[in-house]
């Protein structure tokens, strides 16, 4: 991208890298609320799994407050940039301005209020839509099924990988940082052969627990970044083997997959412990191709500030290939996270207040296919005290009864959560 610059073009670069490295590096996150005058995002493409992702992530205060920290550079000022990503951001936070919040006494008029909130102009984010090819990202193949949480994965993942490429800038020599290090979005519920996985790239040490019982414990590098410390959160992973140590591994998430599929399962509290629950593992073998029992058990290690909780309705049966699970699952405005789902080490150590939760953003998908269909988002406004229905650029106040109330036609697929304590 920068081939074409001139020698003081580049120079210009990485002082601008070196400057916005730095920033990043001393960056506070800021969780309090901003109320912001909503606008509606046109869509002249199929472009609607975008823009409901991004009106969830304006939504979302740290991530808005940790854009707007960063300068806007134009054109001219810096004509080449080695992050694409947090400039378009950057760029796309500074669309929408503050928008005062209504007086206690106001508050109580509730209706007359939903009618004093008009929504700005709608625009086209076009410099969003256009990172997928700048990227090359394979969500913009023609022709496969757009996915809202899998491009939320393709932002939060580039835009975790642009900080640790400018955290090189700092530190050039440090070997650990490494730009393909973030949290891989599908790894929650794949089982993993835990003999098989190679040693050196990660740190392992040998932990006792409750009881004086013994495991070796493995963690990948992982290089935190103002992403991570927005989104991201870690799993442990356990394999009990007869006569052997128990081994964990710690894996990073920025959206927690839960499994629907189950007829057990009809709410978020359901999942989340189907999540946890202990299962047998069939057919292991072990190096000398002897079979042997053992069991798997995944328990939340570290909870993020901002907890995305993934619906996983697209399911692939062989028969007849990627369908959709359209059953409802009931999900709460205040979500408290029990100590039952947490790591045995952490359970002592993470308050109430630290493991509970608020909805303020909710991605769905409308249609029965899983190849086709629309999403839209609700998202909770601070100065409305209340919600907002976005459809692309339609913009509508809606009651918190029509955010949580079943819908055939509309169903919840991402829910975004931000603990209390940071409110």
């Amino acid at each position: 991208q920068c081939r074409s610059c001139s020698i003081s073009s580049q120079s210009l670069l990485f002082i601008h890298s070196l400057a916005q490295c730095e920033l990043l590096e001393n960056v506070k996150l800021i969780h309090k609320p901003v109320s912001l005058q909503p606008r509606g995002l046109i869509n002249k493409g199929n472009w609607c799994y975008i823009n409901a992702t991004l009106q969830a992530l304006v939504a979302c205060p740290p991530m808005y407050h940790l854009m707007k920290s960063i300068p806007v550079y134009s054109k001219s000022q810096r004509p080449c940039t080695s992050t694409p990503m947090i400039d378009s951001f950057v760029r796309l936070m500074n669309e929408f301005t503050n928008m005062p919040v209504p007086p206690k006494a106001k508050q109580a008029l509730g209706d007359k209020i939903a009618r004093d909130i008009r929504p700005g102009a709608a625009f086209e984010p076009t410099y969003i839509y256009r990172l997928l090819t700048v990227i090359k990202s394979s969500l913009s193949e023609k022709g496969r099924q757009e996915d809202a949480e899998e491009y939320l994965g393709f932002i939060l993942n580039g835009l975790h990988e642009e900080m640790l490429t400018l955290k090189k800038l700092l530190s050039p020599h440090n070997e650990k940082i490494c730009v393909s290090n973030g949290p891989e979005t599908q790894s929650v519920n794949e089982e993993e052969d835990q003999d098989e996985q190679g040693e050196g790239s990660e740190d392992e040490w040998e932990q006792v627990g409750p009881r004086n019982k013994s495991s070796v414990t493995r963690q990948a590098d992982f290089v935190q970044t103002s992403i991570t410390d927005i989104f991201g959160g870690h799993i442990r992973s356990v394999v009990y083997q007869q006569s052997s140590k128990e081994s964990a591994t710690l894996q990073p998430f920025f959206t927690l997959q839960l499994d629907i599929q189950s007829d057990k399962i009809r709410t978020v509290q359901d999942a989340l412990e189907s999540l946890v629950a202990r299962e047998s593992v069939q057919g292991y073998t072990t190096k000398t191709k002897q079979e042997v029992e053992i069991s798997r058990r995944v328990t939340l290690e570290e909870l993020p500030p901002v907890l995305v909780l993934h619906l996983k309705r697209f399911v692939y049966e062989k028969t007849g290939g990627c369908q959709k699970l359209i059953k409802n699952i009931e999900y709460p405005v205040d979500l408290e996270i029990s100590k039952e789902l947490l790591s045995p080490g952490v359970k002592s150590k993470i308050f109430k207040g630290q493991r509970t939760y608020r909805l303020f953003a909710v991605v769905y998908h409308h249609g029965n296919s899983a190849t086709g269909g629309h999403y839209t988002t609700d998202v909770f406004q601070i100065g409305l005290n209340g919600w907002l229905r976005i459809d692309d650029q339609a913009v509508k106040v809606i009651n918190q009864y029509q955010v949580v109330k079943p819908s055939a036609e509309r169903t919840a697929y991402l829910l975004y959560y931000r603990r209390v304590d940071l409110l």
